[in-house]
């Protein structure tokens, strides 16, 4: 789990620098389900079926310290961003495959909310366990 959000935590942050060097505003929006998710500030609590192509099996050989290393140059990236996300134009855009065209500030914001989500799954999982 935590090799799959580093991944795309760091997929994420690769499409906010794309929309920071954009020059070119994106006037479509977001799809419905990104509207959803983003009115809500957060995934539902369902499971979201990728398609196969971007279900790619996780790393499972990386050490604990190799894993809050990686997850340290997230934190990085995301520090790095923040005092910036919100000077960069709402409208320049990179497409989301489910969610639509997603600025900078969504963009962001998504990694916290994808974070929460597998979050709130693995507390789940681990309250099934512990009955």
């Amino acid at each position: 789990m935590y090799d799959h959000l580093i991944l795309v935590a760091h997929e994420y942050l690769d499409n906010m620098e794309k929309c920071a060097i954009l020059n070119k505003e994106q006037p479509l929006g977001k799809t419905e389900f990104g509207e959803h998710i983003y009115k809500i500030g957060g995934f539902p609590s369902i499971k979201i079926k990728l398609p196969d192509e971007l279900n790619a099996p996780p790393n499972n050989s990386d050490t604990k310290v190799d894993l809050i290393s990686r997850m340290d140059q997230v934190i990085l990236r995301l520090s790095q961003w923040e005092s910036r996300v919100d000077n960069i134009n709402p409208n320049y855009k990179v497409k989301h495959g489910g969610f639509g065209w997603l600025n900078t500030r969504e963009w962001y914001d998504l990694v916290g909310m994808h974070f929460r989500h597998h979050l709130r799954q693995k507390g789940e999982l681990e309250q099934r366990f512990v009955k």
